[in-house]
Parts: C-alpha cells; structure tokens; sequence
C-alpha cells in the first residue's frame, strides 16, 4: 500500500479530488519544495501527480510546474525573468505572489527584507537550476538531496511513496532555512545600527551573531575587526578584512604563552595559524589584542 499522506497534504488519484496538481514522473527541487511551501499557506493539500492535464477540468484547482498556466515555466517564453536574468519556475513564481504573506503569518519583524532575503538566497537558485541556468547557481548550495528520493533503477518502491519521502525531507528543510532567513534578516537590522554608531577599529556584539552580510551592506572599511561572546569562552576576535590579520609574531608563536608574551595580553586563550581569528578571557582584553595589532599604544582604560 501506497503512502500518501504527510501532515496537511494527501496525494490522490482522483482529479475530482484533487485541488492541486503537479507533474509525475521525475520530481526535482522545485516541485517538491513548491509542494511544501503550498502546504504552509494553504490548510489541506489534495494532491495529484500526473502526466499532463490536457482534457482535465482544472478550473478550481492549483496547477503548478506543469500546464503552462499561472506557477508553471515550460511553455515557450517560460514565465517572466528577474532582473538578474534568472528565469522563475514554480517555486519563484510560487513565492512571488504568496511569500510575503506567509511571512506574516509568521509574525516576522521585517517582511519586506525577509522575503528579499529569501528570494535572493535561496529560491532563486531552485529557480535557476530547474531552469538550467548553471552559471547563476555555481557557487550555492541547493537542496539536491531531493533528487536522490527518486525511486532508482534497480529499486521497486512506488513513485509517490518516494515524493512522499523527499517532502519530508524537504519540510525539515524548509523549516530550518526560514527560521535561518529570519534570524540573518534581523542580526543584519540591528548590526547595521551599531555600524552607525560605531567610532572604533572594531566592532562588539552582544553575542554570535550573523554579521557578513550586514559588513557587506554597510561597506565601512575603517571597521576591521569584529568581537562577540564565545560560545565556548570568552571572547572571539575575527578580522573582517585580510590586510590586518594578527601579527605573525603571535599567530605563528610555538604556544599560546608564547604569543601571550609578545602581545602583552595574559588573558589570550587561543590564535589561529591564519592569523584571522582568536580568543580572550575577557571583554576588555579582546579589545586589547585588537590596539596591539592595530599598534595603538596609548593607555587602556578598562
């Protein structure tokens, strides 16, 4: 017996029944997180996988990645492009008209940015591998576990007990990247007001925070350093930019007492090979491996 059913959405063999239809054969990427991301929006997903819907009565129903209608991209002119040349396919087209108001269902702080995010590092990138467009997702990671549900040549398992399978693989997924977007989204908002304020050589959050991309954004080369609570102890120390790593002198020191000597600073727990990340015991001594690299010899008040 075939199993159809994960959570809120049920896979049929009735049209009749069914108020959403996809393509069988062959699932990718795109179909299966499509199905997902439908599934959150919507309270019940009915199903069907079929080959075509020529002759079908579709008139109530969500057709997506397949048909050529409104959430597919196969016909001739596909189905709109973004700027950046990326063709949509059904998740884009998908995300696109529901996506920001799925995020507010969610309560996040910032849709608008939330839903950019989202778009511009992840869907886009299912977009532009279902659409063949190679050269946009290269340097991505996308979620190709999916492909490997599929049922394989020397296997006997059904084909819609492996969809089944790759969407709960893919609702795990989704669950972690959309909590992982929220929270990149809201460290960017509050990093970048500290930018603002921020009239040292280095940067201090208040804890580990995702700060690439809000450096990135704020594009302030004076601020080249960058220091945070250890989840492990103390203090952690990254460069943000290559030509002010830690001197040699401590980074290549034999041990850590070593480079503790010729920094000055007794409270240094550790110090990368590379020279672009170490650690303090302490807040105050963090900022006093920074003025030693950086060789700003006035007083420390601490």
């Amino acid at each position: 017996m075939i199993k159809n059913k994960y959570k809120n959405i049920e896979l049929t063999d009735s049209i009749e029944k069914a108020k959403f239809i996809t393509h069988s054969g062959k699932f990718h990427v795109d179909d299966v997180i499509s199905t997902i991301f439908l599934s959150k929006i919507f309270d019940k997903i009915v199903l069907i996988r079929i080959p075509s819907i020529d002759n079908k009565n579709i008139a109530d129903k969500i057709v997506y990645d397949i048909g050529g209608g409104e959430f597919d991209h196969h016909q001739k002119n596909r189905n709109g492009q973004r700027d950046n040349g990326i063709y949509y396919s059904s998740i884009g087209l998908l995300w696109r008209k529901y996506g920001k108001e799925y995020l507010k269902t969610l309560m996040v702080n910032n849709v608008e940015k939330t839903f950019k995010y989202i778009d511009e590092e992840l869907i886009q990138y299912i977009d532009a591998a279902d659409n063949m467009q190679i050269e946009y997702a290269k340097n991505k990671i996308l979620p190709d576990f999916i492909k490997l549900c599929n049922p394989e040549w020397n296997e006997k398992t059904e084909e819609n007990e492996a969809f089944i399978k790759a969407i709960k693989l893919a609702d795990e997924f989704w669950k972690v990247y959309i909590k992982h977007a929220i929270a990149v989204v809201e460290a960017t908002e509050i990093i970048l007001k500290k930018i603002e304020d921020c009239k040292d050589c280095y940067l201090i959050l208040d804890t580990d925070m995702p700060y690439k991309r809000a450096i990135s954004i704020a594009k302030r080369n004076d601020i080249k350093y960058i220091i945070f609570k250890s989840k492990r102890e103390g203090y952690d120390i990254r460069t943000l930019i290559n030509s002010c790593r830690f001197k040699d002198e401590i980074s290549k020191a034999e041990d850590i007492e070593e480079a503790r000597k010729a920094s000055g600073v007794k409270e240094l727990i550790y110090i990368d090979v590379h020279g672009k990340l170490c650690c303090t015991k302490t807040l105050e001594s963090a900022i006093q491996i920074v003025k030693y690299n950086e060789d700003i010899k006035e007083k420390l008040n601490y």
